[in-house]
């Protein structure tokens, strides 16, 4: 009898231990299929949804990591695309710029060959020609000159955004940055007849690299005379307070539009007045960037004439 009963109990376990097996295996199965399919969603594009949202199980953890790897690849995606439409709108800029010099420097090539043949094969007068080669070398001088500034600038803002350029700054006078830059720019300076105010001390010491910030320094002198009127006057102001170095550049040009404040800063943007000064639009998007890597900031501020240029750097 006993032995009967213990049969039918084993027999009994084996039957329940079989079903429970079958019952988890195909729980099993579905979760691999369910996981499976979310894995094809996944590499189709198609956005994924959690249907065991909260509970404790495999499935659950799985859908999770899943959906986490799906926001990753997105995220990834998304910065592949904009990298991309950087590039393509960074190429278009480039070309933009460029196909100006480049036609000049085919049409006075064109030029410059005609007169030569016309000097061959006619009487005209030496000096005549020596003028027109005189002015089509100046022309092809001044193109190539943009085309070298162009490729320059392109070469330092790459540069400087793949932090390929190190700042190497030390304890140094900012003023006798700001002297150095004074004296790069003066001949366009005195070619306009610009006339500089300046207010500064005789020493300022802060932490910087001379030879970056003087090119930002450039940078904002040369857009304050360019923008002048020939005869302005250019106001420099350096003061010192208990955190800061600001520098002011103040000029009495033709300013910006209002809403153009921190556009001006941008890649190749121009303002709105803009019209025959030449230009490309690096200078203060470099500035900007130059001065940022310094722990600094500069910002613009309209005026009722001209514009402000304020440069903050952190003693």
């Amino acid at each position: 009898m006993y032995v009967i009963v213990l049969i039918a109990f084993l027999i009994g376990i084996a039957v329940g231990g079989s079903i429970l097996y079958n019952h988890q295996r195909k729980l099993r199965m579905e979760e691999l299929k369910r996981a499976a399919a979310m894995t094809e969603a996944i590499l189709a594009g198609r956005q994924l949804f959690v249907e065991a949202a909260g509970d404790e199980t495999l499935l659950a953890r799985i859908e999770n990591q899943l959906v986490r790897i799906q926001e990753i690849l997105d995220g990834r995606r998304k910065e592949a695309e904009k990298s991309r439409d950087e590039i393509q709108k960074l190429i278009a800029e480039i070309a933009h710029q460029m196909r100006t010099p480049l036609a000049n420097i085919e049409s006075y090539t064109c030029l410059l060959g005609d007169t030569v043949e016309n000097a061959l094969t006619s009487n005209t007068k030496s000096e005549q020609i020596s003028g027109q080669y005189r002015q089509y070398i100046s022309a092809l001088e001044e193109s190539e000159k943009k085309l070298h500034f162009l490729v320059d600038s392109f070469v330092k803002v790459a540069r400087l955004e793949h932090h390929v350029i190190q700042i190497h700054k030390n304890e140094c006078n900012l003023c006798k940055t700001l002297q150095d830059t004074f004296g790069q720019i003066q001949n366009r300076a005195e070619e306009k007849e610009i006339q500089f105010h300046i207010d500064m001390p005789e020493q300022a010491v802060c932490s910087h690299d001379p030879n970056w910030l003087g090119e930002a320094f450039y940078n904002i002198l040369d857009n304050a005379v360019k923008y002048s009127e020939p005869g302005g006057i250019v106001e420099v102001t350096l003061q010192q307070n208990e955190m800061y170095l600001k520098l002011q550049v103040r000029d009495h040009g033709i300013g910006i539009e209002e809403g153009e404040e921190n556009q001006i800063f941008h890649r190749f943007y121009r303002g709105r007045r803009v019209t025959v000064q030449e230009g490309f639009g690096i200078g203060l998007y470099l500035a900007r960037e130059i001065i940022h890597l310094h722990g600094g900031f500069l910002i613009a501020q309209r005026m009722d004439s001209g514009l402000m240029m304020e440069v903050n750097l952190p003693l």
